[in-house]
């Protein structure tokens, strides 16, 4: 496994790096939910129900509430397009 790790590139190595980590975090988002879809199937009333962010709270949980929060575009960014857009002259299809 070293001569693997020596032969790629720097990117690479990362890439593979996420692409386990990714790997892993399925997995224990799999897991929680089996374990809370479990907890569930055996309550009795609604209130004892649990979510699978309740059973474990997984790094990946911090990183989507966070990219949530975040624009997803830049509004002056938007306008700029939306000006260039009612500027352009529109020719139909058949006579390009």
């Amino acid at each position: 496994m070293p001569d693997v790790f020596w032969r790629n590139t720097w990117a690479e190595n990362a890439l593979m790096s996420e692409a386990y980590q990714t790997k892993e975090n399925k997995e224990w988002e799999r897991t929680r939910l089996l374990v809370s879809m479990i907890h569930n199937v055996n309550c009795t009333k609604r209130a004892q129900m649990i979510k699978p962010k309740d059973v474990i709270e997984l790094p990946i949980d911090k990183i989507k509430r966070k990219k949530s929060l975040e624009p997803k575009g830049d509004l002056a960014k938007v306008k700029e397009l939306e000006e260039k857009l009612s500027r352009a002259k529109w020719m139909p299809i058949n006579k390009l």
